[in-house]
């Protein structure tokens, strides 16, 4: 008999359906392996899944076609494990909701990549802020717009670490540092040599100073992907992103690049951590968001690829609530590239776009009531007004400036533009961003 044809998006809103139909004694656990197929996880052991319930169970899976297995072999018990606590306990166990019938379960997600973007984020311990600039997709001006926050912080006299987490696509060193003045080594160094016990010896020899420091009365230091002079950089890169052993215990990519987050701010005491993201979605993005950030900018366009990418991006979350709660609080859209005609038009096309995104994702629902309880509940909610202007959605502006395309940030301190000039295209970005950088992680 041929199974049902099914596809991956309808999958575990039917596995909701299949186990709400269902009475058992113990919650169960969804196992999504790296191509989607399903088995049911029962924390006990075999000898005790024989009643009726764990057979109809089995049997309802085959509704599922190509994402089950035969009969017999859909529900797995705790001694089918050779470490069952790795699983049952497993700290990646996510609640998955169904976004149109409320329904919950649990899900372990077993995958090649983008496990990331769904990983539990554990509470950030650094005092330090960090600001992390992405973008759903390049060419929208994040990395100069970093470099010019970075100078106006150091003007400031602040202390500020740069950190270059686009290895595919290095940026901050061409910005920000002429090729003589990169370090010994760069952060896919560290990752290479951590992999082998040597990343201390790396550490010391990975931050430069950039040249803008002399214009200014505090300092930038750049630890960026690259060191100098590297003919083995694509080498180094096809290695960096594997999971270690460290000291005989399993450590993954993402809390090895935290790691070397809270070691380099360690050693360098930075007052403000700017962190340049890799566009799309990418793992490296989805630490950079979910795991480091304390406010994230989020760089977009008022165009349907724009709205689009980060709606498959909120809509992700939204379907796990737990990590939804936790970033949702750190985000901050960007409006970049501002044009300069229609601008009242445009304005608020993109504001009731981003609106739009925030709250049919991200934002709580608020429903109609009339009692006091209900609605001292309601002032709890994460949800905000259009012109609410200290909501996520509510845009910080960057303008287009054909003054300011192609440009070298390196001459920034040299007096080639002036204060009026660098306003005029960055100053309600640069300062409502400034702000971010007094607000302590919570």
């Amino acid at each position: 008999m041929s199974k049902n044809i099914v596809f991956f998006k309808d999958v575990l809103p039917m596995v909701a359906d299949i186990l709400s139909a269902q009475t058992l004694d113990i919650e169960p656990l969804v196992i999504r392996d790296i191509h989607g197929r399903i088995k049911i996880a029962i924390d006990m052991p075999r000898a005790n899944g024989t009643e009726g319930s764990i057979r109809n169970l089995d049997k309802s899976l085959l509704a599922l076609g190509v994402y089950s297995s035969e009969l017999g072999k859909n529900i797995v018990f705790r001694d089918d494990f050779f470490e069952p606590d790795s699983i049952f306990q497993n700290t990646e166990i996510l609640q998955w909701s169904d976004t149109k019938t409320g329904k919950v379960i649990r899900v372990l997600n077993r995958q090649i990549t983008g496990q990331e973007w769904d990983s539990a984020i554990a509470a950030n311990e650094s005092k330090t802020a960090r600001l992390v600039f992405f973008g759903i997709k390049g060419g929208v001006g994040r990395s100069t717009a970093l470099a010019m926050l970075a100078y106006k912080l150091a003007n400031l006299g602040k202390k500020v670490l740069l950190v270059d987490l686009d290895l595919e696509s290095p940026g901050l060193s061409g910005l920000l540092l002429p090729t003589e003045r990169l370090a010994d080594f760069g952060i896919v160094d560290w990752l290479i040599e951590d992999a082998l016990g040597q990343s201390d010896h790396v550490l010391d020899r990975m931050v430069s100073v950039s040249p803008l420091s002399e214009y200014t009365q505090g300092e930038i230091r750049i630890a960026t992907a690259m060191g100098i002079n590297d003919p083995c950089y694509l080498d180094k890169l096809s290695r960096a992103y594997a999971d270690v052993s460290i000291y005989g215990k399993p450590e993954t990519f993402t809390k090895r690049i935290c790691r070397l987050i809270d070691r380099l701010e360690e050693k360098e005491k930075p007052e403000v951590v700017l962190i340049d993201s890799r566009a799309g979605l990418h793992d490296l993005a989805a630490i950079s968001i979910v795991s480091l950030a304390s406010t994230a900018f989020l760089f977009a366009t008022d165009t349907e690829q724009s709205w689009q990418g980060y709606r498959l991006l909120f809509s992700h979350w939204q379907s796990y609530p737990e990590i939804a709660i936790k970033v949702r609080e750190r985000l901050t859209i960007v409006q970049a590239l501002f044009p300069e005609g229609e601008q009242s038009r445009r304005a608020k096309h993109f504001l009731e776009s981003s609106y739009t995104l925030f709250s049919e994702t991200l934002y709580d629902e608020i429903t109609p009531s009339t009692t006091n309880e209900a609605v001292n509940l309601e002032n709890e909610l994460f949800n905000f007004d259009l012109e609410a202007e200290n909501a996520p959605h509510f845009p910080l502006r960057i303008n287009w400036s054909n003054r300011f395309q192609e440009f070298d940030p390196k001459l920034l301190g040299q007096g080639l533009f002036s204060d009026a000039e660098i306003d005029a295209c960055f100053g309600d970005f640069l300062n409502k961003a400034v702000q971010f950088t007094e607000i302590n992680p919570s």
